[in-house]
């Protein structure tokens, strides 16, 4: 069993103790051992890692994202959800079904890289990544070394009928990802069912998700209440509000249960977050975006429920930059309830890393740096003219930090990102082809948009 030992650096633990000055971490295979002081937590280690002059935080946790949208990036920025979807999230899904048909998987591959390299080199180490239902995204996760809840994102109603496929096959490959890719990879990989959306499933298709997930002992992670039109949809046809849909058929009783977005709550529905012990996604930079609106946070989080930060997908985010994410949630909510102590720059530390956890049920194993937790840490090199001075740690990484100010990224004891290089696959290679198959994909998008 390798040991790793971390020394001299700023320790931010997000638990207890709280911030070590000139700390060290002691790591034996995948797990942590000792935290402390540097003079206390000491020892023979395989690998030394000099922290000096750098933070060291608990991986980034994003608790909703696209990883297949990582080839959308820039896309058009005046549109709203419905018309981004027929614009911008259709075509490209019709590209990638075309290709597949083909037996071309390059499409896939290459999304899936670089956004684990993205989200890898800046400080993200565990990815809730709701992607196409396909075997890739968990594959290249396992190659590439990222931490990842896979969550197959599936929907058969309200999408175009092209896109629709049979319930039963939609079940059936979510139990084979379960089956196939639940644990695997030392526990890196796990699932979660990922129903689309209450407005874009079927009862039945809704009802078999709550069925497996009981079955497999996984989660459910789906979006809610994003935007105004879903709440109007919902209450047309089902009479209530997208959350009070899913507690009607028992989908809240299901654990973790991930409620992504939750903009457009009523305050019925803000209660059964807290009654159902819901977990939620918060995803500021996307509502922003597509004009979807603010979600109520603040008092969410009044009301004890565990919040996570999230960067959405790409195409409606445009990266994958949680320390970019940070710095927007707070200012959000500071400026839309024009309430300064709305949320602070410690709240959403947390939100991106031990409450991000408990909002997606891994708060055992990662979120803090603790004794017995899983090994996923990075280090935040301090000596860059854009944070000295330093005054308040917290309040540097929040507002003044940048993904690109990680140097090293640990995940399950292992390094991935030395001095800012990721050493598990050729970065250089996936750049070159993104850039090249860029410039036929938008045109082949053009082909299935409507009008």
């Amino acid at each position: 069993m390798e040991s790793l030992l971390i020394t001299g650096g700023t320790v931010l633990t997000m638990g207890k103790p709280g911030v070590i000055e000139n700390g060290a971490v002691y790591i034996e295979g995948d797990r942590i051992v000792r935290v402390g002081k540097a003079d206390e937590v000491r020892g023979p280690a395989d690998e030394v890692i000099d922290a000096r002059g750098k933070a060291v935080l608990p991986g980034l946790i994003n608790t909703h994202t696209h990883i297949y949208q990582n080839l959308l990036k820039g896309q058009p920025d005046t549109l709203a959800l419905v018309e981004w979807c027929d614009q911008v999230l259709f075509p490209f899904c019709r590209v990638v079904i075309e290709d597949a048909l083909k037996g071309n998987l390059e499409l896939m591959y290459l999304a899936s890289q670089l956004g684990y390299i993205e989200a890898l080199k800046s400080g993200t180490t565990t990815l809730v990544n709701m992607d196409i239902a396909a075997p890739i995204p968990p594959e290249v996760a396992a190659q590439v070394g990222v931490r990842m809840v896979f969550v197959p994102n599936m929907a058969d109603a309200w999408i175009p009928e092209d896109l629709i496929r049979p319930t039963s096959e939609l079940l059936g490959r979510l139990e084979s990802f379960i089956r196939e890719w639940h644990g695997a990879a030392n526990g890196r990989i796990t699932v979660m069912a990922g129903p689309s959306a209450p407005f874009d499933c079927t009862e039945e298709f809704l009802l078999g998700c709550a069925e497996l997930a009981r079955k497999y002992g996984v989660g459910i992670h789906t979006h809610v209440a994003e935007t105004r039109y879903e709440i109007e949809l919902m209450k047309r046809t089902q009479g209530v509000g997208p959350l009070e849909y899913l507690d009607r058929l028992g989908l809240l009783d299901v654990k973790p249960f991930v409620a992504v977005h939750c903009v457009w709550l009523n305050d019925r529905e803000l209660d059964l977050l807290r009654q159902k012990g819901v977990g939620v996604s918060h995803n500021p930079e996307s509502n922003m975006r597509l004009a979807s609106g603010v979600a109520p946070i603040p008092k969410i989080r009044e009301l004890g429920v565990p919040v996570g930060l999230a960067t959405d997908g790409s195409a409606s985010n445009d990266n994958l930059d949680m320390f970019e994410e940070m710095r927007s949630a707070v200012f959000l909510h500071k400026v839309s309830t024009l309430n300064p102590s709305a949320l602070t720059a410690r709240d959403a530390l947390k939100m991106a890393t031990i409450e991000g956890a408990r909002a997606i049920g891994m708060e055992r194993e990662i979120g803090s740096i603790e004794p017995g937790k899983k090994a996923d840490l990075i280090l935040v090199d301090l000596k860059k003219p854009h944070l000295q001075p330093i005054y308040d740690l917290v309040n540097t990484l929040v507002y003044c930090a940048r993904g690109s100010d990680v140097v090293t990224t640990i995940v399950d004891g292992r390094v991935i990102v030395r001095d800012g290089r990721l050493l598990t696959i050729d970065e250089e290679q996936v750049l070159e082809k993104a850039q090249e198959i860029a410039r036929s994909l938008y045109e082949r998008m053009d082909r299935h948009r409507p009008g």
